[in-house]
C-alpha cells in the first residue's frame, strides 16, 4: 500500500449486500482516494455476476475468503470472520497512521459471533480495537444528528445504563464532535426523556428526576454546554419532522436519545436512503452507511448503494479537514 493516506472501505459481510454496494459507490469517486479492505476473489467477482463496472487504477488490500463457502443472504461463520479481519486490518492501519478514514460496509453480529467473536457490533470492536477514551454513535444526515447513549442493548437494560456519569461524558464528546468535526461552534442540543411524557414528575419513571435531569444542570452549569431538556420525545421528534418537511433549519444542531430506536425511527424516517452511522472520538474517521446487510437482496442487484456513498463523502470530508 502507498504512503499517502487513503480512505478505508470494507466489503462487510460479504453474504448481505456490502460488496454490491461498495462496487457501485466507488464509481463516484477517485479511485485514487480508496483503498478496498476484503477478498478481492468477492469483490471481482460480484462485479462480474451483477455486470457492475469496476473502477480502474485503485488499491484493493485483499483479506482472504473461500468463495466456495460464499451463501449470500444468510449469516455464515465464514462471513463473519471474513468481517472481522477486515475491520481489524483497517485498525492495524489506522494506527500505523497510514489510513485517513474507515468506512465500513454493513456486517451480520450474527455472523460474527458465530465466528467465536463475542460483539454486539462494528462500533463495540472499533472501541476495543483502537483504545479511544470514550466513542459514541452518530447518525448524521443533513444537519439532523443522532447520538445514541446506548446501542445494542436489551430494552429492560436501558434504563440500568441511564446513569448521570455516562450522560455526561457522552454529550461532552458529542459537543467536541460537533465543534471539531462539523464546526458548529457553541452547538444546541436537545436530550430525550425516557419515559412517557418525561416521566410526569414522577407518575411514569424517576430516570428523568435521577440521571437524566441532573446530567443536563451539571453540563449547563459546570461545562457551559448549551443542552436542554429532557423532552418527550413524541414532541421532540415532531417539532423536528415539521421543520424537516418545511426545508427549515432544525431547531436543534443534534439531539440524544436514550436508547436504540427513540433515535433511530426519525433518522431512518426522515432520510432513510441518506443517513449515515459515524463513530466520534476515534484516532480515525469512521462511518458506515445507516442500513443492515439486507440479506433478502443480495446477489440481487438492486440494492440502494446511496447511503454508502454519503458514508464515503461524510469520511472524506471530515477527514480532509482534520488533516490539513
Amino acid at each position: 500500500m502507498t504512503t499517502t493516506k487513503k480512505i478505508l472501505i470494507t466489503l462487510g459481510d460479504v453474504g448481505g449486500i456490502g460488496p454490491e454496494i461498495v462496487l457501485k459507490a466507488l464509481n463516484f469517486f477517485d479511485p485514487g482516494n480508496v483503498v478496498v479492505v476484503g477478498s478481492s476473489e468477492v469483490f471481482y467477482k460480484t462485479a462480474y455476476e451483477l455486470d457492475l463496472p469496476v473502477p480502474k487504477n485503485f488499491e484493493i488490500i485483499d483479506i482472504p475468503f473461500d468463495f466456495s463457502k460464499l451463501k449470500p443472504g444468510e449469516p455464515t461463520p465464514e462471513n463473519g470472520k471474513h468481517s472481522m479481519l477486515s475491520l481489524i486490518k483497517c485498525c492495524e492501519l489506522a494506527k500505523d497512521d497510514i489510513a485517513r478514514a474507515i468506512v465500513t460496509a454493513p456486517v451480520s453480529k450474527k455472523s460474527i459471533n458465530m465466528a467465536g467473536y463475542n460483539f454486539s457490533g462494528q462500533t463495540e470492536v472499533l472501541k476495543k480495537l483502537l483504545k479511544p477514551k470514550n466513542a459514541e454513535m452518530l447518525f448524521v444526515a443533513g444537519d439532523l444528528r443522532v447520538l445514541l447513549l446506548t446501542r445494542h442493548v436489551k430494552l429492560a437494560e436501558v434504563s440500568h445504563s441511564l446513569k448521570t456519569e455516562k450522560i455526561l461524558a457522552s454529550i461532552i464528546t458529542l459537543v467536541q464532535s460537533l465543534e471539531n468535526d462539523f464546526n458548529i461552534k457553541n452547538p444546541k442540543i436537545a436530550l430525550c426523556a425516557l419515559n412517557p411524557h418525561a416521566g410526569e414528575d414522577g407518575i411514569f419513571g424517576l430516570e428523568e428526576e435521577y440521571f437524566l435531569t441532573p446530567a443536563v444542570k451539571q453540563l449547563v452549569e459546570k461545562y457551559s454546554i448549551n443542552v436542554e431538556g429532557p423532552f418527550p420525545s413524541d414532541t421532540l421528534w415532531a417539532k423536528a419532522a415539521k421543520a424537516s418537511f418545511n426545508g427549515e433549519k432544525l431547531p436543534y444542531d443534534a439531539y440524544v436519545a436514550c436508547y436504540h430506536d427513540q433515535g433511530l425511527i426519525p433518522v431512518k424516517m426522515l432520510a432513510m436512503d441518506t443517513a449515515v452511522n459515524m463513530t466520534i472520538n476515534l484516532p480515525v474517521i469512521r462511518t458506515s452507511p445507516s442500513h443492515g446487510t439486507a440479506y433478502d437482496i443480495a446477489g440481487k442487484n438492486i440494492a440502494d448503494f446511496q447511503s454508502m456513498v454519503e458514508a464515503i463523502k461524510l469520511a472524506d470530508s471530515i477527514s480532509t479537514v482534520k488533516i490539513c
